[in-house]
Parts: C-alpha cells; structure tokens; sequence
C-alpha cells in the first residue's frame, strides 16, 4: 500500500479502489515479465533450431555415412547435444506462453471487474468525478485500458 502513496491519484479514493488498482498493476508487470520471458526463449529457439539444422547439414555434407550416424553421440556429440538443448529450450518456451497467456486472462478479467464494478468503487460525488482522471493515469503510466471492456 506505500506504493500507493507515491501514485498522484485525485483524491479521495476508497481503500477497495486502491487496492484493485494496486492488483491490477501488479498483474500488468507479471503479464510483461512473462512477455519478455516468452520473446527471449523463442529467440533462443530459432537461434538452436537454425544453428542445429545448418551443423546436421554441413555434417550430412562431409561425411558419406547414413543418417543415424549423424545423431550418434560417438560420431557427433556437439549434434546430439545441440538438438536436445533445443528440445529444452523449446519445453521452456511452451510453459513460459502458457503462463502468459494465463497472466493476460487473469489481467483481463479483472480489468473487466474494474470497469463492471466501477458504480461502486466510485459510490460519492466527488470520487466519481475524479474517476476519468484515474482512468488516464492508469492508461498513461501503466498500459491499462479502464475506459472501455
């Protein structure tokens, strides 16, 4: 609640109010964590995928043996060993998305709330007033659309 000080919101606000708003920046930053996290890991991915590809080609290129050879761990260790961290990577990129994509459905629904529930979260005059002012400060500073669903 002390980083709710520091905000310049019109006052005054209810303590419900601050706390969802708190909430819903709360769960704005762990939806771009896992953004990042998910950009990074698919990099990663397509940068293993076309290093492990081009390494099983040129391998393919120099020697005149089958196929299986070139996944043999005796022949080509670098190989085998490339295409199972591409394997984690990608594992990793899988679970990451799908924290994501749970992160932005639970931002979602309670933004949604915010905006259902707004009659009563701003029940006097004077709060209700000052709430177009909380909207764009949380649009401004935070990415987070309260004006429409």
């Amino acid at each position: 609640m002390d980083a709710l000080k520091q905000w310049n919101l019109p006052q005054p606000q209810s303590d419900v109010t601050l706390v969802l708003l708190n909430e819903l920046v709360e769960r704005k930053l762990e939806e771009k964590q896992y953004k990042a996290k998910s950009q990074y890991y698919g990099y990663a991915f397509m940068l293993l995928l076309v290093a492990s590809g081009s390494l099983m080609v040129y391998q393919l290129q120099v020697t005149t043996s089958v196929l299986w050879e070139v996944f043999s761990f005796s022949k080509a260790p670098f190989i085998v060993i490339l295409l199972m961290l591409t394997g984690f990577v990608y594992y990793l990129l899988r679970r990451v998305t799908k924290k994501l994509k749970k992160a932005e459905d639970e931002l979602d629904s309670l933004r949604l709330e915010v905006i259902d529930r707004s009659e009563e979260l701003w029940k006097n005059e004077s709060q209700w007033e000052k709430r177009h002012d909380v909207f764009s400060y949380m649009k401004e500073n935070y990415d987070i659309n309260l004006f429409y669903k």
